[in-house]
């Protein structure tokens, strides 16, 4: 009896954040919000979210890359291994953003706040941050814009 309980605990669990659920993509799509989502693993390429809210969401693995997310909300959102290739995130809201092995590669993060974010194993290479506010970052195996490593987080 017990086993079958803990069995029954480790399905649901495992199951309730692997992938993004549709009623999210489709309120974030019709409506620019989605605080506190799961959009994890969704495919929002090439898409425009300008000054969405997607603030506090399961965004781990999302590929927004070559979208336009200029002003959006990502505060507190868990981006582990997020695509943003080329993506325009300028002026975006990404503070305490977890993007551990995100790929930055070419993003403009120009006036992007990324206050205390971490930014382990994260790749910016060829990213534009200027203007941006970075304070507090953890950079730990984190290449940045000009293909240099940072380790000084580590």
């Amino acid at each position: 009896m017990i086993k079958k309980a803990l069995l029954l605990i480790g399905l649901i669990s495992t199951g309730s954040v692997a992938a993004f659920e549709q009623i999210y993509v489709d309120r974030l799509l019709d409506t620019l919000q989605c605080h506190h989502c799961n959009l994890s693993e969704a495919d929002l390429s090439d898409k425009d979210f300008s000054g969405a809210d997607m603030s506090e969401s399961i965004l781990t693995g999302i590929n927004l890359s070559r979208s336009k997310l200029v002003g959006v909300w990502f505060t507190h959102s868990k981006m582990q291994g997020a695509n943003l290739e080329g993506a325009n995130v300028s002026g975006a809201l990404m503070d305490y953003a977890l993007l551990n092995g995100a790929n930055l590669k070419g993003a403009n993060l120009s006036g992007t706040q990324l206050i205390f974010a971490d930014l382990t194993n994260a790749d910016l290479t060829g990213a534009n941050v200027e203007n941006a506010q970075m304070r507090g970052i953890l950079y730990c195996n984190t290449t940045m814009p000009n293909g240099e490593v940072n380790n000084s987080g580590c």
